[in-house]
């Protein structure tokens, strides 16, 4: 009995298949988890960068009443270069208008374009959904979200 538990704990045939069944599984989510990321904060930063572009091009434009038209241009020129990653039906605008910084930050803005106000709070939400497995879509808050506070120097 002394022998064959010897022989058994050292014996070596085998090991490597056992040491790929314990670190191929962590591996492999390891390696999804990071695809994962990437996309994540590849759709965060090109969401700043349109938000960027709206809010330069809203903040010179005299004259201008429709930004949601602006905002949904500037991602349909954006969201093609992303093939298999997201589409521009994923996205929402929702654009208010402000007469000051306490409406704002008191979200009393309303979504009629007036004369007399000056500021945009234009909101962008992404709704985010795993590409690998929805095992997870529970556990994580599945929206992206940006808004953009935008001073009008120029307004009708």
């Amino acid at each position: 009995m002394r022998k064959f538990n010897y022989s058994f704990f050292t014996q070596k045939t085998g090991i490597i298949s056992i040491e790929f069944a314990i670190i191929f599984p962590m591996f492999i989510s390891l390696f999804l988890f990071s695809i994962e990321m990437s996309r994540i904060m590849l759709i965060g930063s090109s969401m700043d960068l349109v938000s960027t572009q709206v809010a330069r091009k809203a903040a010179i434009t005299e004259n201008f009443n429709d930004y949601s038209k602006v905002i949904k241009e500037a991602l349909s020129a954006e969201v093609p270069d992303w093939v298999m990653l997201t589409s521009s039906n994923d996205f929402t605008v929702k654009v208010n208008y402000c007469s000051s910084i306490d409406d704002v930050i008191y979200n009393r803005c309303n979504s009629n374009s007036a004369d007399k106000n000056k500021i945009i709070l234009f909101e962008l939400k992404y709704n985010y959904s795993l590409i690998f497995s929805s095992l997870f879509s529970q556990l994580i808050d599945s929206s992206l979200n940006k808004r953009v506070v935008i001073y009008r120097e120029f307004y009708s």
